[in-house]
Formats: structure tokens, sequence, C-alpha cells
């Protein structure tokens, strides 16, 4: 019942009391005609869409009639109009109750009214005809003989005295015609538990409300107990509620809440869903971040067992550009949640080689030049580019983070940066996960490339093979997954990850990227739109995206200590680190850093504590100042060995005050040290609580912290020139000679230009 019709004289209209002529048609209204002649005037709203066009005839259907007949199933529907018929010929002598309707045979003589035949005839001969045609039912009949019962779609055999009662409904003034022939037993309408009594289902509605997923699951016959016992305590033990009804009641508010508890809770929770979703304009203005556990094993490069680690991604909410990612041993702490928004201020490039895929580098500034027609129109250039070349990613300041509320998103540290940076920090709500259903959608892709790998685990337990994460090693000595291919480190990882980005999704266009056109079909391909593509167009529409980008840009990122420079170094954690750029620093007046002393500010990175930074005030140079014993050093110093190994000094009574200073230093030395080697942790009963996986993910952590750091050395050495956030949207291009390795961008085939690229504008 989708099709709107225009009526015209002759159409015929189902109403409740049989089907009508239409006779005029006028411009408030239709003039019908019913069976026994008479003339009606209906309004225009009393008729809905058309049921069937049946050899150019509109077969419509009344207002007032329609709720019913829509609730038929289409069997009932068929039963209900064979009434009709048979009704209609015993009043009329006409199946369809008009001569203008006439079909081939009729009227049927004995039913003609003229000649004033009783209804008690009518019926008998009309049971007659009845029990003739379900003879020549053919399929009644092999029904009828393998002892089948026929479905109730036909009238079938109907005595007389049925027949005269369906005469009296038809012709009843109230509720009569067609609603009377309708089967009551075949109607959809459910009484909403009418014979409940209210303060019943009161009772019953508060017992249901516990399903919340707060505590375990209850049977019915629980569910049933816990409701009668409140009756009684509230008195109304004897409204006596019928024992069936109320289990069904309570049935379907048990269905309505789930099977597990996680669907009790979850159904609690869709209280608090938003009926409309803030859209993101632009590019940066919400950039979502998530955690999540990779579904690939990785290959500890130092102990050459199989691990377990979880990826961070930055993920641009108006644009779906992913800004960043990063490979990190499990679990993620509050330093990598910062330091993705290092990456994420930063514009990387990845250049693909015939032979060779290079990691993202650090490229420049984003920037614009031009119209939205030319931007657009670059876009479309860009989307047909070869796979070979330089494939951007963008960098921008965000407005806004969104992000669940991990430990690691809600800490002072991140908070801290959020608020150096000036962005926004939007927390999902508890269980809430489609809060932030854009980067979770993002791991449903992520999941295309994880699949291709080897060493895949499975999404969970139940999808996991009895030879996931066991590693063999083959003929040419190469530790490779058993029945699979060569183990994955976790930097292969974040390296293939970045590939798949920048290859594959970023150039596939977006089925939640569509463009506005009306000319254009909904599964035109021409619709969807790349990532990338969407971000240079909205790019020229809003401008240039200035953010800071300076060499040490990662130590703005970096916790800040305040530790007093004094002639034997700075003291920190019980470890002396010095070297000979502190030497202008050393006899300071106080309050030459700040006010109340002669501290100084120093940046720490809690993945490699062997060594602290330092800018200096007179030149703005971040200088490295290391730990005295760090050559000394086999293990990896984060800040969580470093609080071990202090505390196994500590207990074997190591940090008395006889001891001097070199003595705590080199056994917390040794203490460390130990970390280094499976078999010393082993033999150490201090260090005890320390378990291998613990050991990899410090030297992941220490390695990460080195290349971090390097980067921004290097950046530094190319003389990377410093952007301010306000700068003019004109800006200048420092002059440097490119890279050889990787190239730099081509101003000529990205939107970005390089950090390279020369002074001035053309």
């Amino acid at each position: 019942m989708n099709a709107r019709v225009t009526l015209y004289e002759g159409a015929n209209i189902l109403f409740p009391e049989g089907p009508r002529i239409v006779v005029a048609v006028g411009p408030f209204g239709y003039t019908v005609r019913d069976v026994t002649g008479g003339v009606h005037e209906v309004s225009w709203t009393d008729v809905q869409p058309a049921r069937a066009i049946v050899d150019g005839r509109v077969d419509a259907v009344a207002e007032s009639l329609m709720a019913v007949l829509s609730g038929l199933s289409d069997d009932a529907l068929q039963e209900s109009l064979d009434k009709l018929e048979v009704v209609l010929t015993m009043r009329t002598g006409f199946a369809l109750g008009h001569p203008a309707l006439a079909r081939p045979g009729e009227p049927y003589s004995l039913f003609n009214p003229a000649r004033k035949v009783s209804d008690s005839k009518k019926c008998e001969a009309m049971a007659t005809i009845l029990a003739r045609e379900a003879l020549l039912d053919r399929r009644r009949q092999r029904n009828l003989e393998a002892g089948k019962a026929t479905p109730r779609a036909r009238v079938g055999a109907v005595s007389q005295r049925q027949l005269m009662n369906w005469l009296a409904d038809f012709d009843r003034p109230i509720n009569g015609g067609l609603l009377a022939l309708v089967d009551k037993r075949r109607v959809r309408r459910h009484s909403a538990f009418g014979g409940l009594d209210p303060e019943v289902r009161r009772i019953a509605d508060d017992i249901a409300a516990r399903i919340d997923g707060t505590q375990a699951v209850r049977s019915i016959d629980e569910l049933l107990r816990r409701t009668l016992l409140a009756l009684k305590a509230e008195g109304l033990d004897s409204l006596d509620p019928p024992e069936s009804t109320l289990r069904t009641y309570l049935t379907q508010a048990a269905q309505a809440a789930g099977r597990t508890t996680r669907s009790h809770t979850t159904k609690k929770l869709r209280g608090v869903l938003a009926l409309t979703a803030y859209p993101a304009l632009r590019p940066g203005q919400v950039v979502a971040i998530d955690v999540t556990r990779s579904d690939t094993f990785c290959v500890d490069p130092w102990t050459g067992k199989p691990i377990s680690v979880e990826i961070i991604t930055a993920l641009d909410v108006c644009t779906r550009v992913v800004l960043a990612l990063r490979v990190v041993p499990r679990s993620a702490n509050a330093i990598e949640a910062g330091l993705i928004l290092y990456d994420v201020l930063r514009p990387f490039s990845q250049v693909v080689e015939p032979g060779q895929v290079h990691d993202w580098r650090w490229a420049g500034v984003p920037e614009t030049i031009g119209s939205i027609e030319d931007a657009v129109a670059e876009a479309e250039r860009l989307s047909a580019r070869p796979l070979l070349g330089e494939h951007p990613i963008p960098g921008l300041l965000p407005d806004a983070i969104r992000a669940d509320k991990g430990s690691i998103f809600t800490g002072r540290y991140f908070r801290e940066v959020c608020t150096l940076l000036g962005i926004h920090l939007l927390l999902s709500r508890g269980k809430k996960p489609t809060d932030n259903a854009f980067v979770e959608r993002w791991h449903e892709t992520l999941q295309r490339c994880l699949l291709q790998l080897s060493g895949h685990k499975g999404r969970n337990v139940s999808q996991r093979g009895s030879d996931a994460g066991k590693i063999v090693v083959d003929k040419k000595g190469r530790a490779v997954f058993k029945g699979d291919g060569p183990g994955l480190t976790p930097r292969e990882l974040e390296l293939r990850l970045r590939e798949f980005i920048c290859t594959d999704y970023h150039r596939t266009r977006h089925g939640g990227l569509t463009v506005v056109d009306h000319t254009m079909e909904d599964r035109s391909p021409a619709v969807g739109m790349t990532p990338l593509e969407v971000f240079d167009a909205l790019l020229a529409a809003v401008g240039r995206l200035h953010v800071l980008q300076r060499p040490d840009l990662l130590y703005d990122l970096l916790p800040q200590l305040w530790l007093t420079i004094r002639h034997d170094g700075v003291e920190y954690k019980d470890l002396t680190f010095d070297c000979a750029e502190l030497d202008d620093f050393r006899s300071v007046p106080k309050g030459f850093f700040r006010d109340q002393d002669r501290a100084a500010p120093f940046f720490m990175d809690p993945r490699d504590l062997s060594r602290l930074w330092f800018r200096r005030p007179d030149t703005g140079a971040v200088v490295e100042v290391p730990w005295r014993r760090a050559f000394q050093l086999q293990a990896p110093m984060t800040d969580l060995v470093l609080k071990a190994a202090t505390q196994a000094v500590k207990r074997r009574g190591g940090t008395n005050t006889t001891i001097n200073k070199d003595s705590v230093q080199r056994e917390i030395l040794e203490a460390v040290n130990d970390i280094a080697s499976i078999d010393r942790l082993r033999a150490n009963p201090d260090m005890v609580d320390w378990k291998p996986n613990k050991v990899a993910a410090a030297h992941l952590r220490e390695s990460r912290s080195q290349f971090d750091h390097a980067e921004a050395a290097e950046a530094g050495a190319r003389g990377t020139r410093r952007t301010s956030r306000g700068a003019s949207s004109k800006g200048t291009r420092a002059g440097a000679s490119r890279s050889s390795s990787p190239p730099a961008f081509d101003p000529t085939q990205t939107a970005w230009p390089t950090l390279e690229s020369q002074e001035g504008e053309p």
C-alpha cells in the first residue's frame, strides 16, 4: 500500500460497508454510490493510498478500514474478501456489488433483489454453491485425502446458519460491513495485559527494572516469586493476579532486557542515548583517539617470543583521515597517549618505491593556496595518482580530542598536554563506545590489514587456533609462526599499518563521505570521496591550518622537572646527571630560572631515564644531560625498571645513610642490568616480580624513545623552520637543501609543501 493514485469516475473504493463506485470528483472531495444505490459525499482525507490496480481499475481502501486490513495476514485478508463477495452476491446478485463491475454470468437470477427471495432461501442456495466449489477445489481435496488441514485462506463449505449470521453482521448499522466479516481470531491485536491490575503491573515493573546488569541473571520463576512476595508485602495479595498472564508479562520484560548481564547493561544505558549527532564541520575540529589490542602476535626482537601489542590511532572526525598511529607495548601508558598528539601536530609523507616502502617522514607544515574549485580539481586529479610515489599525511592542531575515560586520558599528564596546546578534552560517557564511534569503526577497517599478516590470533579466544602464537625456526633461521609465515616485530607491524593507511585506506572511497548532489544517483561512484580528497577540499574552504612546528617540539610535550644544578650535576631519583653544557649555570643566582630558588627546568622521558634534557635559556637549544653511569647500562632504564631496581636495593638495605651516592648508583646499576638477562633476573630473588613481558615492554619503549629523540635531532640538523600558530596565511619558506633519503614532498604533486621549500613567495 505505497502507491498514491488519481481517482476517476468509475473507480472502485473499498469502504467498511462494502465497495463503492466513484460517480463524481470535486475540489473538496468525491461522490460515491454504494451497493444499495445510495449516494455519499466523501472528503479527500478519507482515502488511503491504493491497495492494488487491477485491469486499470483502482482498488483503494477507506481510511477507517485501513488500520484493520493492514494488521491482517494475507490469508486472513483473502478470506475476508471472499466473505464480502459471498454477502454482496446474496444482497445484489453481483460479487462486487455493482452492475458496472459485473463479472461474466452475473447477476445470478436467484439472488436478484427484484425477485424478493427470502434471506433463508438465498443462504440455502449459497450454501449449496459453496459446497460445490469446495468439491471442485483440487487442493482442498488432496489435503482431505492426505488427512491434512487446508489453510484458512478460502471460505470453503459453509452452513446455512453461518451464512445467515454473515448477513446479519453485514447489515449491522454499527461496526457492520466488511469489518463484521473479519475473523476476530485473526486480527493482530494485543490487549497490552489489560487483564492485569495496574498495581500488579507496577510491582512487576519494579522487579523487572532491577534487571540492569548489576545482579546475576534470574529465572522467570524467581521473578514471579519475588513479584508475588512484593504484592503480599504491600497488602495486595487479595488481587490474586492470573499466574499465566503475570508470567507472560515478566517473560516479555526479561526478553526485552536480554539474556546476559552485558545486554542488561546496554539496555539500561540506552536511556542516555543522544537523539542527534553534532557534526564536525572542518578538519581538526574534533580528533578521535583510542587504543585497541592488536589481533596479530608480534615477535619480540630481544627474546624471540610472541608478544601482544596495542595500537593507538588518532582520526580526524570530519574527514576520516588517520593523522597518527603508533604500535606500543601493552598496556599503553599516559606518555604514549600524549605523544600521539605530537604526531598529530606534525605532517608526514610516505614514499613508495618499486622495491621499498619508507616509513612516515616528518614533512612540514600543511598549507593550501588557491580557491575551493582549484582544490577540488586537484583532489580529483590526485585520486587517480599511481601507487608509486609520495603519499601525504596531514598534520593539524585539534580544537578538541574525543577519548574514553581510560586512566591514560583522564590522568594529570594528558590533561596538562591538552591545556598546554589549548585543546578541549571531550570524554565519552561510561560504557558508551558509540560516543567515539568513528575511531571504533576504524578498528574494524584495520582488520582488513591485520588479517593479511602472519601471527593473526583472531578477534577473541573463540577464534584462536591451537597453533596461534607458536614460533618455530625455518630453514633460513628465521622466526616464523607455525603454519603461517615470518613474524613481524612491533616496529615492522607499525610500518605495515602505516603503509596500509597511505596506500589503501586514504586512497579508498569512504562510505561515510559523500557529496550532497541531487543530480547524482545515490549509487553513483562519483558520490563517494576518499579521506584525503575531503581534507583537501575542506582545507581550501577553511584556509590554512597553522600548527606549531619546530625541531624541538617533542620536548614541549614531555614532563618537566625542576632540579638544582650543582657542581657535581643534578640529582634525580638517587641518580646524578651531568654534562659540559651545564657549566654556565652551576652558580646562577636565586631567581635566575624561577623566583623561589635556583632550580632549572629539565625535561624527562619516562621511557628512558638514562638521560634528561635541558633547554639553554641563551640559545634555546635543547641539550642532552646523560646519567653518569649510562654507558654501563645493559638494559633499558624506563621509569618502571628504575622503580623496581630502587625497591630491590632498598629491600636489601642498600640505601642507608652510611653508603655514599656512588655506591647507591652502582647498586641501582647492577639491579637494572639484572633485568637485561633472563637468567640473572630469575636468579635475583629481589626481582622475582618481574616477568619477561615487562622486559620486552621496557625494550620497546626505550627504542621508541631513542627513535623520537633522534628524529627531533635530525630535524634540528636540517634547520626545520619555526611557525607560530598565529602566523600570516601567506607564510614563509625556509631555504635549505632537500634531503636525499627519503625524498621530501613535491609541491606540484601534493597539497602540503616541504619544510625545505625555498624562501619567499612566488
